[in-house]
């Protein structure tokens, strides 16, 4: 197995009830927050995922850059990357999305065109020799074009998953900005997803959870 780069900040988890057979068909909420701190140059770009069969994940990454719509949705495409590894090809996956470009670049991949990324994406080849993430992302979902769907929704608040998606994806972002602690983070990320799920917090055991084999070194 060839290594696998994950994010500085990131944690996924399943709650216990919903715990589906693989096969089965699931939805995702996948949402992303960008804001710029008052001091420092490195910006946040927290992501969340919410899944119905009780999957959720939720992390950041930083940038240099200075800048806002772009930034959020750079954010929810990382979101969309590590739900697709988690859920792809296991279950049968519906992404919820309050983006249009997100929806337009999944139904590309899906038909092939995995060349279609969001404006100002580095697609390149990084000096290390290893490929950029959403070229994963768009790899996979056309190998399993039959395994993946997409619906656009106008805000996120529409469904339990993207408003429980949302606030995961805020704690990504505080927890990267150091306003809290790891170990904070995921505590209130359990208690997040329990409640917009509506069922008791308990977790899968770590070993128990579905997981894929990883599929190489990769970077942003």
């Amino acid at each position: 197995m060839r290594a696998f780069r994950r994010d500085r900040w990131i944690n996924e988890e399943q709650l216990q009830q919903l715990a589906v057979p693989r096969g089965h068909t699931v939805e995702v909420g996948i949402v992303g927050c960008f804001g710029l701190l008052s001091t420092g140059s490195a910006h946040p770009r927290g992501w969340g995922y919410l899944a119905s069969d009780g999957h959720y994940g939720f992390g950041a990454t930083t940038t240099q850059s200075r800048f806002d719509g772009p930034g959020e949705l750079a954010a929810e495409t990382r979101a969309l990357f590590w739900a697709l590894r988690k859920l792809v090809p296991l279950y049968r996956v519906t992404l919820i999305t309050d983006y249009a470009e997100i929806a337009s670049m999944v139904d590309a991949w899906r038909s092939g065109d995995e060349t279609a990324m969001p404006p100002g994406y580095d697609a390149s080849v990084s000096e290390a020799g290893y490929e950029r993430k959403l070229l994963l992302a768009a790899r996979k979902v056309h190998e399993h074009a039959d395994c993946v769907d997409v619906r656009q929704v106008k805000d996120y608040t529409e469904t339990a998953l993207g408003a429980g998606a949302n606030k995961l994806s805020l704690l990504g972002w505080r927890w990267c900005s150091g306003e809290i602690t790891k170990s904070d983070a995921k505590a209130r990320a359990l208690a997040v997803a329990s409640r917009a799920l509506d069922v008791d917090p308990l977790l899968v055991a770590s070993d128990d959870q579905a997981d894929e084999t990883d599929e190489g070194k990769e970077e942003d």
